[in-house]
């Protein structure tokens, strides 16, 4: 796995570049190839899902239709009310006339039984309207958090058991702001996601330390940001950011080259990680489309 300050590091080494405000250019494109990726790769690596509680977390007057929607919300995958036992999926309307006339009704319908959804902007609408407070789940296609932050090394590890998840240091200062970084003992290698802060000396992994356990030791170690995509796609953001580095520098042969194994390597990498089973299939996401009014008297056609 490569952090982003190894991602931007190899692309310098790979550019033999150790200008400054190059760095800074390249740093940003690593940043820019990363998102491209992710893009290319599909919703999978992106899918996000958050909660809220229908009535109680409306947004003030609009009689409980509209709710927020996530800072970092991009694209709806599916929207669901959890009603007792009963989960209840809304439909994506995305026609605002259609919208208009699903809520013209003279009579103001009222129940958890959410059918429609309508996207506006930073909120999501609900249709009927919710009658008391249920949990209601949002799954949606996420833009990833910035990968902006150095790798973190300061200090050393004194305990961390064999499967255990409890890290304590001497000489560090961790912060809350670390949780969902990646940890790793340098000697052993293996990066562990960090699920908890406990204090400026404690960490908390989200899976157990298969490594030698160490006691009043002094081992060294590093805290990095991680892209979100496969590990095998980590060094692709650094040859985006050298091609745009090339092209800057009229290297057109150096462009060429790195633009060939950008998008070699995005096509290799779709092949492998862009579906769910990671196959060699590509399947393209079936968004949710506009869909008209439904008769519920209708019976479905082609059934026999």
């Amino acid at each position: 796995m490569l952090s982003h300050q190894s991602q931007y590091q190899l692309a310098q080494s790979l550019a033999s570049d150790a200008d400054a405000t190059n760095l800074a250019f390249l740093k940003t494109n690593v940043t820019l190839g990363q998102r491209k990726l992710e893009a290319l790769l599909g919703i999978y690596y992106t899918e996000d899902s958050r909660t809220l509680t229908t009535v109680t977390d409306a947004i003030s007057g609009t009689s409980y239709q509209s709710y927020k929607l996530p800072e970092n919300f991009k694209k709806l995958s599916s929207f669901y009310v959890t009603d007792g036992d009963t989960r209840y999926s809304a439909d994506l309307i995305q026609d605002e006339g259609l919208w208009q006339q699903i809520n013209s009704n003279s009579t103001t319908l009222s129940s958890n039984y959410v059918q429609f959804c309508f996207i506006r902007r930073d909120r999501i609408e609900l249709y009927p309207l919710p009658s008391t407070a249920c949990t209601a789940t949002i799954i949606y296609d996420s833009f990833s958090k910035p990968l902006v932050n150095d790798d973190y090394t300061t200090g050393t590890i004194t305990t961390l058991a064999n499967a255990a998840v409890a890290v304590t240091a001497s000489g560090s200062t961790f912060t809350t702001g670390m949780v969902g970084r990646y940890f790793k003992i340098d000697t052993d290698g293996e990066w562990y996601k960090i699920a908890a802060y406990g204090s400026a000396t404690t960490l908390t992994l989200d899976s157990k330390y298969q490594g030698i356990s160490i006691a009043a030791g002094t081992e060294t170690y590093t805290i990095g940001q991680m892209p979100i995509t496969p590990q095998e796609t980590h060094e692709l953001p650094a040859y985006y950011a050298v091609w745009r580095w090339a092209l800057m520098k009229k290297d057109v042969q150096m462009a060429r080259e790195f633009e060939r194994m950008w998008k070699e390597g995005v096509n290799d990498a779709q092949m492998t990680w862009s579906n769910r089973s990671t196959s060699s299939i590509i399947t393209s996401k079936p968004y949710l489309r506009k869909r008209g009014l439904v008769n519920p008297n209708y019976y479905p056609e082609d059934l026999s």
